[in-house]
């Protein structure tokens, strides 16, 4: 299977390539952009301004209207540029994968795995990983751990977004779209130049979207969108050596929502010939939380029949989604001739306040102890963070980059539910977790040149250190249909501390101006985490931070006399102390116990061989399972007895990583003088199957799926204004974003969009 994959990636390079030999350009004249060629591309990747040719890094580095022609109003349409990334969400959660890491774990208990970064400060909650892009510059995907320059929870990579600077001419833009479900957005920007040493630009976005997912309940719709943002950003540099940018925005989303942990159920595992739940037993289309009222499996009743179809579900309640970010932050670099001395500052106030369907149906019950009700998970945190980094100047033979990093997390979250059967006697429950994070660590990493302008050796080392101070307080004393807790029964405390070493080495060699080769062995770490013991001494208090080896070897090259640029990569990762779900019939929590390895290739081509013909490409094979995985066994309690206590998961394969994946678009600019440009681009995006859950059960798997995108673009000889017609995922493919195993074992999920079409129009002045 896995040979058969890495021929597939095979034959579309060699498809893409045309067939033409890929000779790499050596001294002497390339290509132009104008000619046929392709431009440099600049990143941050490596916390310094460079040429993206010349980072020993997998990087995927997106500009701003490349991120516009593949309509990215989130970080989700990456995936379609990006080898080895996968986008998936579930409520306002993200849950990005590179590589086999993926973010599972959402609660004010863990953090990410994969970074996020918007200006360089870090963003600790899922939800905010969702936040509209408008008026960047570019974006970077890092893939594979970052521990050294980057540090805590970059454990699979991170996702830098850099904002669009301000400039010294005066201008302006604007974009609107409308399109299917009432969609509507408008984004634009106004760029001041206040002095010769100071300017300003302020930008924003608003954009909605009906609900494409329906209950069978008249009126209740979910996955809606009304979300709105500002940015104002000041650039000021008096001279040659000190440069200030201030950056100052907000974020406001106020809809419906998809829900908490996925808006529909698919069914669960039921064993047909008993009737009773099991671990090994055949998906049944049934919620298990919900019943049917008479037998309808073997003589017993198994729960509520679901609908079908990926974009309906059967709520009775409209949920709603409440997400408010305000934030600033600044960077100040001064040039002291030797080095530059740089101060990087947040402060990030967030909140996340959602509902949902707490039985997903629209039957009204009381049994199992629960019945019909709602609830809400409500997340505020506030966010400092100060970063000073002292990086060399010049072009000798050492150039290093040494820094420190400080992080307070103030983050306090209620999940509350309430049962509002007429007549129930089940009284709400609440927990609230209230966690203060203080994180600070040392960094350093250089390159010394072994031979001038060819071979480099890499080492680099940071110590973190942090500590989580944690109050959790759970409630059950609301009358029911309220949420009028009065007292916790029970209260703990606690204040775990983690430290943690991780470190990069390598070598880099450049044959030639055009190639680049490297190797690198490097570690990450993901945060310790607490858990909420309920007052049970079978729970942990803490766990510790999971940990990753990984080693990468790569190349990248211009090709075909500069009209191509190609990287290839491959890579191992080994995963320990993975932060997983353990379950036991009486108690279910958080902890370090997992193990797993994930290895593979990937490839990114980007070809431009003749004028105003663009093809990228990219392929990525990957094997990602877990090695050692002993959980408990969380349908136990629902097989009569017939199931195993516990479970051996080792051999299942890592949740949203497909085998094999691969992108190709193609446009073409066809000059038509002083008429315009005529642009027609053609998405492709192939996946192969992939679970979304641990288990890897029949109700969380996705299968081999294909998506394909179109547009059209007229630009104005000048090329100020544009006309576009577009439509994403054309064939209507439903594609499982998300999986997660809710109450009574029944499996909730999320899809991904429909098919969406309209028309967009914009102009700069």
């Amino acid at each position: 299977m896995f040979t058969r994959h890495m021929l597939r990636g095979a034959s579309i390079i060699a498809l893409v390539s045309c067939s033409t030999p890929l000779l790499a350009a050596e001294q002497g004249d390339e290509a132009s952009p104008a000619k046929g060629g392709l431009g440099e591309i600049v990143v941050t990747a490596q916390r310094r301004s460079e040429n993206l040719r010349d980072v020993p890094i997998a990087v995927t580095a997106l500009s701003g209207e490349a991120l516009a022609r593949l309509h990215a109003n989130n970080i989700s349409r990456v995936e379609f540029a990006t080898p080895g990334f996968t986008w998936g969400s579930q409520g306002s959660d993200s849950f990005p994968a590179i590589r086999g890491v993926r973010t599972s774990l959402v609660s004010a208990q863990t953090d990410p795995v994969i970074g996020f970064y918007v200006d360089g400060i870090y963003q600790s909650r899922t939800q905010q990983q969702s936040v509209p892009l408008f008026d960047v510059a570019r974006v970077e995907v890092l893939r594979g751990p970052q521990g050294t320059l980057y540090g805590r929870n970059t454990f699979g990579g991170n996702v830098s977004i850099i904002s669009a600077q301000p400039e010294k001419d005066l201008g302006a833009g604007i974009n609107i779209d409308k399109g299917n479900f009432n969609s509507a957005r408008i984004d634009g920007y106004i760029n001041v130049p206040l002095s010769d040493t100071l300017q300003m630009r302020v930008s924003g976005v608003f954009q909605r979207h009906d609900g494409y997912v329906r209950s069978t309940t008249p009126g209740v719709v979910l996955n809606d969108l009304n979300e709105n943002a500002q940015r104002v950003s000041l650039k000021w540099k008096p001279n040659s050596k000190l440069e200030v940018t201030l950056h100052a925005g907000s974020w406001r989303r106020d809809d419906a929502g998809a829900g908490s942990y996925g808006y529909k159920t698919a069914g669960t595992l039921i064993n047909t010939a008993t009737g009773y739940q099991s671990i090994n037993g055949s998906g049944v289309a049934v919620n298990p939380s919900v019943p049917n009222g008479s037998p309808n499996v073997a003589g017993r009743d198994v729960g509520l029949a679901v609908t079908g179809g990926a974009w309906t579900n059967d709520w009775d309640y409209q949920p709603f989604e409440h997400i408010a970010q305000d934030y600033v932050s600044g960077q100040i670099a001064y040039d002291l001739g030797f080095a530059t001395a740089k101060s990087i500052t947040g402060y990030t106030h967030f909140r996340a306040h959602r509902s949902a369907d707490n039985d997903q149906s629209s039957k009204v019950f009381e049994a199992y102890g629960y019945g019909s009700g709602i609830q809400e998970p409500n997340t505020k945190s506030a966010a400092f963070s100060q970063e000073l980094q002292l990086a060399s100047n010049g072009r000798g033979p050492l150039e290093w980059l040494v820094g420190a990093y400080y992080l307070k997390d103030s983050i306090f979250e209620t999940y509350q539910q309430k049962i509002t059967a007429p007549g129930a006697t089940t009284t709400g429950f609440k927990a609230d977790s209230d966690i203060f994070t203080t994180a600070t660590a040392l960094y350093g990493q250089g390159t010394y040149a072994l031979v001038p302008d060819k071979l480099k050796v890499i080492a680099g080392l940071r110590y973190s250190h942090e500590k989580k101070s944690f109050v959790f307080s759970d409630y059950a004393d609301a009358a029911p249909g309220t949420y009028n807790f009065i007292t916790p029964y029970v209260v703990t405390r606690g204040a775990p501390s983690f430290n943690s070493w991780t470190w990069r080495a390598g070598l880099q060699y450049t044959p030639s101006r055009a190639v680049m080769v490297y190797a690198t062995a490097s570690t990450g770490f993901a945060s310790g985490g607490v858990n909420d013991t309920g007052g049970s001494s079978q729970i942990p208090a803490s766990y510790a931070p999971q940990k990753v080896s990984a080693y990468e070897a790569g190349v990248k090259a211009k090709i075909l006399g500069g009209k191509g640029q190609f990287e290839a990569s491959v890579f191992y990762n080994d995963f320990s102390n993975l932060q997983i779900n353990v379950y036991t019939p009486l108690v279910s929590y958080f902890g370090a116990a997992g193990k797993a390895r994930s290895y593979g290739g990937e490839v990114a081509l980007r070809l431009n061989p003749v004028a105003g013909l663009h093809i990228d490409t990219t392929v990525a094979v990957m094997d990602a399972k877990y090695t050692y995985y002993v959980s408990g066994n969380n349908f136990y309690g629902l097989s009569d007895g017939t199931d195993p206590v516990s479970l051996n998961l080792a051999g299942k394969k890592i949740p949203q990583s497909p085998s094999f994946k691969s992108t190709v678009a193609v446009s073409y600019d066809y000059d038509m003088g002083q008429a315009g440009t005529l642009a027609p681009m053609a998405t492709w995006l192939h996946s192969s199957s992939y679970y979304t859950t641990d288990r890897n059960t029949v109700l969380d798997y996705q299968k081999a799926y294909d998506k394909f995108d179109a547009s059209l673009r007229w630009t104005d000889a000048k090329g100020k204004t544009f006309v576009e017609i577009y439509g994403d995922n054309l064939t209507n493919e439903a594609v499982l974003l998300s999986g997660v195993i809710g109450r009574r074992q029944r499996i909730q999920v999320s899809y991904g969009a429909p098919r969406t079409y309209g028309l967009r129009v914009g102009t700069k002045f």
